[in-house]
């Protein structure tokens, strides 16, 4: 430990969704500790309190989401802030309080013994909100669709299988009509008897509201996952790095555009990491594992980091593993049929690995993949680009009342006089 470089006055704020704990310590010990709402009356009471004590030097964890707010404002307040992870924090102390969690911070940071984090711009928050969003609304979506299902298998077990996307145009329209009662036509002469047999042999417990019900919320799932993919496709474009990251893992035969945003929104920045494993662990992708002398037994993965991250992973690992390069397919086909009853899981999580480690090493050199065709590349650069062409963000308020005032006088005299 250099004691050269111990600082004078440390803070520690333990941030929790409703509150934030502060202790504020010098080398004498603490000289102010208290307790503060987790809302912009209490981050200003908490920079009054630290400036009052001339301490601008703050720790803090990245307790979830709660702690975006308190960052900016202390930052933009000219503190030093120093963001760290929360279980490398808590490894120091046993016992378990936030009174305690904010001195121990104050403690380490004076000590200098705390590890910084990643701290992501406003933009690149964003993009990982909306990408995350994305994919909460995808399962949301799978979600209904199951419940779709049992709800018609009530009816009839077939109905479904009639269509090979039973949520497609033509699976939807069909159950909507049936829902309504509506005669069924536009249909081809074979689909037509296929549909006759399946509703003469179903049972008469049809719900129809349940029906329209669910089907009117996948409807508006999709609709409002439309407006997030144009709103994702102009963010990325409007960040110059995110958009090499996501234009040279396009060309990755098995990698389409949602994985690729995904991706490269929880990467951030390849520089944070210096070699491929260390991206693989970040990714939570290596395995635990238990060593005494020359045996090493490894077990489950660590998962200790961004599980959007690996799930992007994942979806790519599973489409390449089929329809990938024969490289990746041999690869997954190896794993597959050596671990037997374990093989899928094995082999999808490898092959999740083998691509991280691709594109940390295409991402590092600015390289496009190897073999891919240059007309599927292309077509994907394309889909990006439209999306964001799409992308029309709603009037701010100020500028809505600017645009009212200027060209409708009399109505916003009106309003104003409401």
């Amino acid at each position: 430990m250099n004691i050269v470089n111990i600082k004078e006055i440390t803070s520690g704020i333990d941030i929790s969704k409703s509150k934030l704990d502060v202790c504020i310590m010098n080398h004498s010990g603490i000289i102010a500790q208290d307790e503060f709402t987790n809302d912009m009356s209490g981050v200003r009471k908490v920079l009054e309190l630290l400036a009052d004590n001339g301490c601008f030097d703050v720790a803090m964890e990245s307790t979830g989401p709660y702690w975006y707010g308190v960052y900016d404002y202390l930052t933009e307040h000219n503190f030093r802030v120093m963001l760290v992870n929360p279980a490398n924090a808590k490894s120091h102390i046993r016992n378990k309080s936030d009174k305690l969690d904010s001195a121990s911070l104050a403690a380490l940071l004076m000590l200098n013994q705390l590890q910084p984090s990643f701290v992501p711009d406003s933009d690149l928050r964003k993009l990982r909100r909306l990408t995350r969003m994305r994919a909460w609304l995808t399962d949301m979506k799978t979600a209904i669709k199951n419940q779709t299902t049992a709800v018609v298998s009530t009816y009839s077990p077939e109905l479904l299988s009639i269509f090979s996307d039973a949520f497609g145009k033509s699976g939807k329209s069909l159950l909507a009509r049936i829902a309504k009662g509506e005669q069924i036509t536009g249909l081809s002469e074979e689909k037509m008897k296929q549909l006759q047999n399946v509703v003469d042999n179903a049972f008469p417990n049809l719900d129809p509201w349940a029906i329209q019900f669910t089907s009117s919320m996948i409807s508006t799932i999709e609709s409002k996952v439309k407006e997030l993919d144009s709103a994702i496709a102009s963010l990325v474009q409007s960040m110059p790095k995110i958009k090499k990251y996501v234009d040279l893992m396009l060309t990755i035969t098995g990698v389409g555009l949602e994985t690729a945003q995904a991706i490269a929104a929880e990467i951030a920045d390849i520089d944070r990491f210096s070699t491929p494993q260390k991206l693989i662990r970040y990714s939570g992708l290596n395995p635990t594992f238990y060593q005494s002398g020359s045996v090493k037994v490894y077990g489950k993965l660590e998962k200790a980091g961004p599980p959007h991250l690996r799930r992007a992973l994942y979806q790519a690992a599973q489409t390449m593993a089929f329809f990938g390069p024969d490289e990746f397919r041999n690869y997954y086909i190896h794993l597959r049929d050596k671990f037997g009853s374990r093989g899928y899981t094995v082999a999808i999580v490898s092959l999740a690995r083998k691509l991280l480690r691709v594109i940390w090493a295409m991402l590092t050199d600015d390289s496009e993949f190897i073999g891919q065709k240059a007309t599927r590349v292309e077509s994907k650069r394309k889909r990006l680009a439209s999306r964001a062409k799409k992308f029309t963000p709603k009037i701010k308020l100020p500028e809505l009342i600017i645009e009212l005032r200027n060209n409708y006088p009399e109505l916003f005299r009106t309003l104003t006089e409401l």
